[in-house]
């Protein structure tokens, strides 16, 4: 199960990966070198539509294998990735990112415009090759024009982007935003940045022994917090490769062919895999040796495992692309103002998949689109109530923006009145979200528009 799960989460570099190394591990599963099975196993895009998906349940089916049975279907047992024809891949990026992209990417999603996005553009511009803002707040709101609080604001937020621990300010920083990400325990947080405060000079000659005397820390206590420290880190920018640049394979191509898109899945480099007919022939001798027969069956459930994973994971992320790329059409037509409101239940009610699969599914991994490459999580909004249906939270704040714009300088909106304008125009908001709103795209409350614009 845990294997299951693992396979359907992971992104395409990391399932490549994987693959190799229990093809490796396990003497029952091999690659097979030429595709004699493809033509059976290969399933179309019309086939992927029809057949369900199962939730991961297979677990009691394989426990009790019905060998003699087996032995008659094994050949059916395989995965054979597709080869798409009709279709130039070349003509999409690569997949190389730089971190710029990646930062502004998030930036444009976030909704966040004004004072506030264009101190956020120039931190995400003058960041260190290792991914750390090392300006002073004075500089960056001399070169936009705004206020030092604006860029205080800015720095927050592209902190809680990803990769954890950009634009730190120092090693510290860095370290305490990737564990604060990570929902380590406070006390830990606060042991690891007093020892980074503190103790870095001991921790680079290795002296333990003085730090864990120095913060009255056990063995344990101290070989966790390493244990914590390694899992970050120290330098995040370099994530995308030496001059800034990651090459993030998609896990799938969204293409659009003629009024229609097709959902075609990256299985580039995955192996085609079939099960050993030697030791499944060696099963069959009645002469095996207990322990040797117990191995063998076991060897054979792993790689059962892994081909039912495998095919499953495949028709997920199908299945689940599928709906986003129903659901968010004007979004890869027009761009990102034409997101509409979507959340994990409403693609898990379309696919007949549990929440916490959808959201495997869409983790970490990417839509090569004519957007651009895309997170799939990114195709999810959040939205609100409106007379006609949801609208985008990014759609009413590029309303409320527009209100702005267009008010008399002379006498700006207060926030009651940007509610009654949006209430006329069907969208139910509260005074309270409006300001929330205003505050994200960096617009100043009406008295300061007021004093700002005389």
């Amino acid at each position: 199960m845990k294997q299951s799960l693992s396979i359907l989460q992971m992104p395409i570099t990391e399932l490549l990966q994987e693959l190799n190394s229990y093809l490796e591990d396990n003497p029952v599963l091999e690659e097979s070198e030429n595709k004699e099975n493809e033509e059976s196993s290969k399933s179309s895009d019309d086939d992927r539509d029809e057949e369900p998906v199962k939730e991961d349940t297979d677990g009691d089916e394989i426990d009790k294998i019905d060998w003699e049975e087996f032995y008659r279907d094994n050949n059916d047992i395989t995965y054979t990735p597709t080869d798409e024809e009709g279709y130039d891949l070349e003509k999409f990026v690569s997949g190389e990112k730089t971190i710029y992209e990646h930062l502004m990417y998030q930036l444009k999603t976030s909704g966040c415009s004004g004072e506030i996005g264009a101190a956020a553009e120039n931190i995400i511009g003058n960041l260190s090759d290792e991914g750390y803002f090392l300006d002073e707040f004075w500089e960056v709101a001399q070169d936009v024009d705004v206020e030092e609080s604006d860029v205080e604001k800015a720095l927050l937020l592209v902190q809680t982007f990803d990769p954890p621990g950009i634009a730190a300010r120092s090693l510290k920083e860095c370290i305490h935003i990737q564990l604060s990400q990570f929902n380590v325990e406070q006390v830990y947080v606060d042991f690891i940045a007093e020892l980074l405060e503190k103790h870095e000079k001991d921790l680079i000659a290795y002296r333990y022994d003085e730090i864990k005397s120095s913060l009255g820390i056990e063995d344990d206590t101290f070989e966790y917090m390493m244990f914590l420290m390694r899992k970050t880190d120290p330098k995040p920018g370099l994530n995308f490769g030496g001059r800034g640049n990651q090459a993030i394979k998609p896990d799938v191509y969204i293409v659009k062919k003629e009024n229609e898109y097709d959902i075609i899945l990256n299985e580039e480099g995955i192996p085609a895999l079939r099960m050993n007919t030697y030791y499944l022939n060696l099963l069959k001798n009645k002469a095996l040796d207990g322990n040797t027969k117990e191995y063998i069956e076991e060897k054979v459930k792993n790689a059962l495992w892994l081909i039912k994973s495998l095919n499953k994971r495949q028709k997920a992320i199908y299945r689940v692309v599928k709906v986003l790329t129903e659901v968010q059409t004007d979004f890869l037509e027009k761009g990102i103002n034409y997101l509409k409101p979507l959340k994990l239940k409403d693609v898990a009610d379309e696919t007949g998949l549990h929440e916490s699969t959808v959201s495997r599914v869409t983790s970490g991994k990417y839509a090569m689109t004519q957007q651009g490459l895309i997170e799939l999580k990114s195709f999810f909004v959040k939205g609100l109530d409106t007379d006609t249906g949801d609208m985008s939270t990014q759609k009413v704040k590029n309303m409320i923006k527009d209100i702005v714009d267009s008010e008399n300088s002379d006498k700006p909106f207060s926030d009651q009145r940007i509610v009654e304008l949006l209430n006329g125009q069907g969208i139910n908001i509260a005074r309270r979200t409006v300001a929330k709103y205003r505050d994200e795209l960096g617009i100043p409350t009406k008295s300061q528009r007021k004093r700002i614009r005389r």
